[in-house]
């Protein structure tokens, strides 16, 4: 690596290092624009000119990035940098990148998510982001159309085919318990496995109906606005309420505080933190392929997909729905309703006066 590049994903680390602690440095007022490869740019950190700024500016500056993004966007440049990429980037820089990226068999999204991270890069030091050229813009269109942006979307696990995977399941055992809560609320919640490995303790608000569950960070909201989801509790004595099984885990569990969900040990032994995607991934792939739906190809964002899919059906209205799924963008939240059968809620099902 050249010593160029050294000096500026250094100098990038830095920086992100100070957004990630909300310490926005003062730096002096650049009398001339820098230009891309400029000399002069590599001599300096990299600082948010905060001259003149109060100190609830800086504050609030600083909070402008959520940590989640910071830690993203150091991982895409650490990509490009790894790549012989330059920075600051020219368009043809840029532009040859991503082909290079497409080339190497790259998801489209990931490389969407690269130029955003340049561009973002460019904006964060006031400098023209190139990703925002004809040239750039261009070649990323032509990724879309020569390959299928449609990703495998994961099927909705529905209601009767969550029931089964649950059956199967040893509720008996603290690992029963622990998946059986996650589970129920990650489809009760519309939760992607991020959002749901994360939670605290301190996120439940206990009420006689139900829970509030309370996001702080979710893939929709970098802001970090507060979010709240409401479950209910079963109205019965249903084994399927996730409510009254999240109440058990934390029961037999003894969590009180802290990660609701973490990892347990093969001899049973809880452990301190709190547990990661991949193992909810790897636990709900076990219970499918014990309850015989391996093949179907079901992810841990189903319970999602399944969640909307199977309220639509029931005839809740989208408001409803995305009070739970905290939806904004009306396309995104059809795209969720994925009905298997397609003569299922059909529109033509009428044949009489």
């Amino acid at each position: 690596m050249s010593r160029f590049r050294r000096r500026s994903l250094n100098a990038w680390s830095r920086y992100v290092w100070r957004i990630e602690r909300s310490l926005i440095m003062t730096t002096h007022h650049r009398s001339t624009p820098l230009t891309p490869h400029d000399n002069r740019y590599t001599k300096n950190e990299l600082h948010v000119d905060s001259v003149g700024l109060s100190r609830d500016a800086r504050r609030l500056l600083s909070e402008s990035v959520s940590p989640n993004t910071v830690r993203a966007m150091r991982a895409d440049l650490k990509v490009y940098q790894q790549a012989a990429g330059q920075l600051p980037a020219t368009e043809t820089d840029i532009a040859n990148y991503l082909s290079a990226q497409n080339a190497l068999g790259k998801a489209p999204a990931t490389i969407e998510r690269y130029a955003n991270s340049l561009h973002m890069w460019h904006r964060y030091h006031n400098l023209p982001s190139p990703v925002k050229t004809m040239a750039v813009r261009s070649v990323l269109r032509g990724i879309k159309k020569s390959r299928d942006m449609r990703q495998a979307s994961a099927p909705a696990l529905r209601l009767k085919e969550l029931h089964v995977m649950l059956d199967v399941m040893d509720r008996e055992t603290l690992h029963g318990l622990r998946d059986s809560a996650m589970f129920l609320l990650s489809f009760y919640g519309a939760f992607r496995r991020s959002e749901v490995v994360v939670l605290t303790c301190q996120d439940i608000e206990w009420r006689p109906d139900g829970i509030v569950i309370t996001l702080h960070h979710s893939k929709a909201n970098r802001s970090g606005r507060i979010e709240t989801k409401s479950l209910m509790r079963a109205p019965t004595d249903s084994p399927y309420c996730p409510v009254t099984m999240l109440e058990r885990w934390l029961a037999s569990s003894n969590i009180t505080k802290g990660a609701i969900f973490r990892g347990i040990s093969s001899r049973g032994r809880l452990g301190a933190g709190r547990m990661t995607t991949q193992t909810l991934y790897v636990r709900m792939g076990k219970m499918l392929e014990r309850a015989g739906l391996a093949p179907q190809g079901y992810t841990p964002h189903s319970f999602r997909a399944g969640f909307i899919t199977e309220a639509h059906l029931r005839g809740k209205s989208d408001i409803q729905i995305k009070r739970v799924s905290g939806h904004r963008d009306q396309n995104t939240f059809e795209r969720y309703i994925r009905i298997a059968d397609e003569f299922e809620n059909n529109a033509g099902d009428f044949f009489s006066l």
